[in-house]
């Protein structure tokens, strides 16, 4: 809906609340189910926010030098469906009426590439103002990349609006300590600040001062009294605006529910209300009770002032892309595109013998990276660990913004969330730590596959072979829960070979993210892994000899294992065939003439895994016939570790012999 004119008529801009306001609770009342307390209680910060600040084109809402707003608090989703309609989004009325159905663009919380002008999947709280930092370091980043003192064509600011909720969340704390430690100060929180939760008062669970904590972070923070004031918010995100060396955060007092007979109250955060209670909060507003009446001057008048300041943002920018040399023309038509697929045959790969799966992971990362400025991406204080450090690229910080290498500290939530920050600003994000601490990353591992972002995520130390350190740094669910995760796909190479076919088809993808686990220990190339096959999940690493008894399966450093236990039993009599599966759901998506030819319906098949019997449940029914680690490991050296969970050599060997 556009419908921009005006004429300089004056503009009521309480109107203009107020129509957002009745406009988002007949969304939550005609669902039947809504959080209508923060949409009557935050409507002027986002209409300041959007009238006033914001630089976005609702009619190409991917316009790459837009500003960012962020919805951390996704719960409000309808008062950011309400606006973005009114705003001028390609959204319609009839859309908002289907607000929280089935197959709708409006969902109960905003879901990226779903609904025009939703920057990213936001509801789990604290994962907004994480993965806002992520964008906001993109920026930096760009901007020196591209940008010189002369032509600027790269500057954007990055807005969330977050709650109460928001700031108790761990990962908020995390992300927030990392943006004051490098400066971002295109980076502006708006805190809707009513001090009520669902359970009631915040000071149940909640008293510390944000203000002087956000202080202590290195953060730029003020104060708006009345969040009713529409020229308080203004004033203070402009005031915002001017700090240079430091990120902002504004605390906006505001009333939940405001007008309703329950404002003030928990009663009014979630759930609908009531017909009365609807028709009174109309009547104070001067709003016509009839649901989805939208006035015209209201929508004239919103999108005149979105447009007046907004009009020029893509000529400006055109302007200043065209002023770029062609390297740096280059690069931003690769951040700005969509498909971020890079191509593998123009790799130098380095020759690689034994080695550990980490290392040669790193020097295969340093080769993708080496003439690519894509990649953007660090290490949760474990790059000496997981060496996935690129070299000659420089460090990201505060007095070094075109380094590539972020030093996230001990942050392994915050990390997720922000590789997806990184990731919608366009760069192919990449992070690290060990396996077993990829628990810290899940929430925002999850939401980076619901956005089908091609993060990659690399895990090393990926089994009880870790060995010293004990059950805590011993993986053993880990693989089974990413696995579980839709539109993700994990790795677990067997050899340098593999780890390179992992990358290839890592790097191929367009979209949905990936995790590559990796071996701290030294592995020999075997001599029949393949770089190709890969791609297909699993493919034959050894073939039987003679006649084939049966099948063993496995991935990882297992499948040296398992190739060592078919050698033995075949000086015994028992002629099995070694399978590497280093992709368990890619093997699956395999056409089923190839998942018979390498794995006989007929043919007994054993599986070898130092993780959850589960993982192989797809591929083989009787647990009895899975060789797993179904407990927690143990501290010692790392044979007698896997002496004592029975995965030496000698015991797989009487194992599966028992089984053939």
């Amino acid at each position: 809906m556009r419908m921009i004119k005006n004429n300089n008529n004056p503009i009521n801009e309480t109107k203009i609340v107020d129509q957002i306001r009745a406009l988002s609770i007949d969304m939550i009342h005609n669902a039947k189910s809504g959080h209508p307390g923060i949409a009557l209680g935050a409507a002027p910060i986002l209409y300041t926010l959007f009238a006033h600040q914001l630089r976005i084109v609702p009619e190409n809402p991917k316009f790459y030098n837009r500003d960012r707003f962020i919805l951390s608090a996704g719960h409000a989703s309808a008062l950011l469906y309400s606006i973005l309609y009114l705003a001028g989004f390609n959204i319609e009325l009839e859309d908002l009426k289907k607000f929280r159905q089935i197959d709708s663009i409006t969902p109960g919380h905003p879901e990226y590439g779903l609904t025009p002008g939703v920057e990213m999947t936001t509801g789990p709280l604290g994962q907004g103002i994480a993965t806002s930092v992520g964008i906001a370091i993109a920026e930096k980043h760009l901007e020196a990349l591209i940008n010189d003192s002369k032509n600027k064509p790269i500057d954007y600011y990055t807005y969330v609006l977050v709650g109460d909720g928001d700031l108790m969340e761990g990962v908020s704390y995390e992300a927030s300590s990392l943006a004051g430690t490098l400066k971002l100060n295109k980076l502006i929180v708006l805190y809707d600040s009513n001090d009520i939760t669902l359970d009631g008062k915040t000071n149940l669970s909640f008293t510390e001062n944000i203000l002087e904590r956000f202080n202590a972070f290195g953060w730029h923070t003020s104060e708006v009294l009345d969040g009713e004031d529409i020229n308080e918010i203004n004033k203070a995100i402009s005031d915002a605006k001017l700090v240079t060396d430091k990120p902002s955060f504004i605390k906006i007092k505001t009333t939940i529910g405001k007008h309703s007979k329950f404002q003030g109250t928990n009663t009014v955060h979630g759930g609908d209300l009531s017909d009365e209670d609807i028709t009174n909060i109309k009547e104070k507003l001067n709003m016509r009770d009839i649901p989805f009446t939208v006035s015209s001057d209201v929508v004239e008048d919103f999108q005149y002032l979105i447009y007046e300041r907004c009009s020029n943002l893509t000529d400006e920018y055109r302007e200043k892309k065209a002023y770029l040399d062609e390297n740096k023309r280059e690069l931003l038509e690769k951040i700005t595109a969509d498909n971020k697929k890079i191509d593998f045959s123009s790799l130098d790969i380095p020759s690689l013998e034994t080695n550990s799966l980490r290392k040669v992971s790193g020097q295969i990362l340093n080769a993708y990276a080496k003439n690519n400025d894509l990649f953007f991406g660090g290490s949760a204080d474990l790059f000496s660990s997981c060496n996935n450090y690129i070299e000659n690229k420089g460090d990201f910080s505060a007095s070094n913004y075109i380094g590539q290498n972020i030093y996230f500290g001990v942050r392994e939530h915050a990390m997720a969330a922000i590789m997806n920050g990184i990731s919608l600003a366009g760069f192919r994000s990449y992070s690290s730590t060990m396996l077993a601490f990829s628990d810290y990353m899940r929430p925002a591992i999850r939401l980076s596959a619901m956005m089908h972002l091609p993060n990659i995520y690399i895990f090393t130390h990926d089994s009880l072979t870790v060995g010293e350190d004990g059950a805590t740094h011993q993986p053993v669910e880990q693989l089974l829960s990413l696995r579980t995760i839709p539109n993700f796909e994990v790795f677990r190479p067997c050899d340098t070979n593999e780890v390179i076919g992992s990358y290839k088809v890592i790097m191929e993808k367009e979209q949905n993210p990936a995790a590559i686990c990796l071996s701290r220990n030294n592995l020999e190339v075997l001599p029949n892994t393949s770089i190709n096959d890969v791609a297909r999940g699993a493919y034959i690493v050894q073939k039987e000899k003679v006649h084939l008894d049966g099948i063993l399966i496995s991935s990882g450093e297992e499948v040296h294992l398992a190739i060592e236990v078919a050698n033995r039993l075949f000086t015994k009599g028992k002629d099995l065939r070694v399978i590497s599966m280093p992709n368990i759901e890619r093997f699956l998506q395999q056409d089923k003439e190839y998942i018979d030819e390498i794995l006989p319906v007929e043919k007994r098949k054993i599986a070898i895994e130092l993780s959850s019997s589960y993982n192989f449940n797809k591929i083989i029914f009787n647990d009895r016939y899975i060789i797993s680690q179904n407990e927690f490991g143990t501290s010692g050296k790392k044979d007698d570790v896997l002496k004592k969970y029975g995965f030496d050599i000698e015991s797989l060997e009487e194992k599966v012999a028992s089984l053939l």
